[in-house]
């Protein structure tokens, strides 16, 4: 394994177990109670609602890191970049699965009782997690955008694997 994929693997693997949690709870409500009534209005209306807010809150929050130093040993820069960017993707990861756990909630609030509101919140979710909270270039880039901000650089990508030193 190369010291990038040993270095992006962990990071993964956390994001996995953290969105694995919005499919699990999917199955477990429908296995609770399989009935599939339409959903009231205000339950289809709240899981939406915690859609846009949980990808307004990644755009705008969920990639804010402060800028690195000027002058930062590679080292140091390297390993702060890296912390910053696992921290920022699980709690990209948990704000994409929070929209599941809102239409889980519903799903028992309102009536009918349906697990319907899940299959709304459910995909985008899923979108949310696969374009925001899964390693990737881009989401690399997003971050380093704001490590390096104030002109230091972040060595993220080369670290994640996702560039080599060679393209920079």
């Amino acid at each position: 394994m190369t010291p990038a994929a040993a270095t992006l693997r962990p990071i993964q693997l956390v994001c996995v177990a953290v969105g694995m949690g919005a499919l699990m709870i999917t199955i477990v409500r429908i296995f609770v109670d399989p009935s599939a009534p339409v959903p009231s209005v205000a339950a289809i209306v709240i899981v939406l609602v915690a859609l846009i807010g949980a990808a307004l809150l990644i755009t705008y929050v969920g990639y804010s890191v402060p800028a690195l130093p000027l002058g930062l040993p590679r080292e140091n820069a390297e390993t702060t970049s890296l912390r910053f960017f696992t921290s920022t993707t699980v709690l990209r990861t948990a704000l994409a699965e929070a929209p599941v756990l809102v239409a889980f909630a519903v799903s028992f609030a309102f009536t009918p009782h349906s697990w319907l509101p899940l299959a709304i919140a459910l995909p985008g979710a899923l979108a949310l997690f696969w374009l925001h909270a899964w390693p990737s270039p881009r989401t690399a880039a997003a971050t380093e955008r704001g490590l390096e901000a104030d002109g230091a650089k972040s060595y993220l990508s080369e670290a994640l694997g996702f560039r080599s030193l060679d393209q920079v």
